[in-house]
């Protein structure tokens, strides 16, 4: 238990996916209290069953909807009266070129990526005040800043995604609570295998990434657990890249 997270209540959206589960298992390991929010309760309930001894609370959290919000506000709230520790993961791809785009696949991305991002993290302040360390942390994208082809909608939800926490952290400063973006390179996940269907492909691929691999989903994991530790109490406002020094490139081949 590095991170000294000792009995820390965790909310994490989105908890079920790859990404999601990796920081799910960090916080299990340092012994913290977990509400895993997820749409999919049997994915989320299934994820719980792999650490039978661990504190998780599976809970269907649709944070596009307010009233779902509510719901699980109010559940955290009975169930341990705080949070110390709010993690966005939730989120959806676009992967569509700028002339295939079009205004719903903005809607869709902006309610997940954005909208339901501000509307989960506004609802849990309260939550977060009675944490004597509060600390919420978004789970951006390269794309926020770095733009790449067939991500128009993607990274353009990232940027704003980034800017929320940069918000939040100036008006939530005041309450000790820390804000901040965690935007990974390209993560060894089933959304990124989509693409990279084949060794070839990754290896290929990995020639241009200066630690010569993808990012792993622990990866995230680690950087999530310290932005939560009071290693991290001086850090807020920020957005931290975990992309093996993709950025440090001039440029990736397409």
């Amino acid at each position: 238990m590095a991170f000294h997270l000792e009995n820390k209540v965790i909310f994490i959206s989105g908890g079920a996916g790859d990404i999601g589960s990796a920081i799910v298992k960090g916080f299990v390991d340092e012994s913290c209290r977990i509400i895993l929010g997820d749409l999919n309760l049997e994915a989320a309930e299934n994820l719980k069953a792999q650490f039978p001894e661990a504190d998780i609370f599976p809970l269907q959290t649709d944070i596009t909807n307010e009233d779902s919000i509510e719901q699980a506000v109010k559940t955290v709230g009975k169930l341990y009266g705080r949070v110390d520790v709010l993690v966005n993961v939730a989120g959806i791809l676009c992967r569509k070129s700028v002339f295939e785009t079009e205004k719903s696949d903005f809607e869709k991305s902006m309610a997940v990526n954005v909208i339901g991002a501000f509307l989960l993290t506004k609802a849990m302040i309260p939550l977060l005040k009675e944490s004597d360390s509060g600390s919420i942390i978004n789970i951006s994208s390269l794309n926020g800043s770095a733009a790449a082809e067939n991500r128009i909608v993607y990274g353009a939800t990232k940027a704003a995604l980034d800017m929320l926490s940069k918000s939040f952290a100036l008006e939530l400063g005041e309450f000790g609570i820390t804000v901040n973006s965690i935007a990974p390179g390209v993560v060894d996940s089933k959304m990124c295998r989509v693409r990279l269907n084949t060794e070839e492909k990754v290896q290929s691929f990995c020639r241009y990434i200066p630690l010569g691999r993808l990012t792993t989903p622990e990866d995230v994991a680690g950087c999530t657990l310290f932005l939560s530790s009071s290693y991290a109490r001086g850090i807020t406002g920020d957005v931290m890249l975990v992309d093996g020094g993709i950025i440090a490139r001039q440029a990736l081949p397409r």
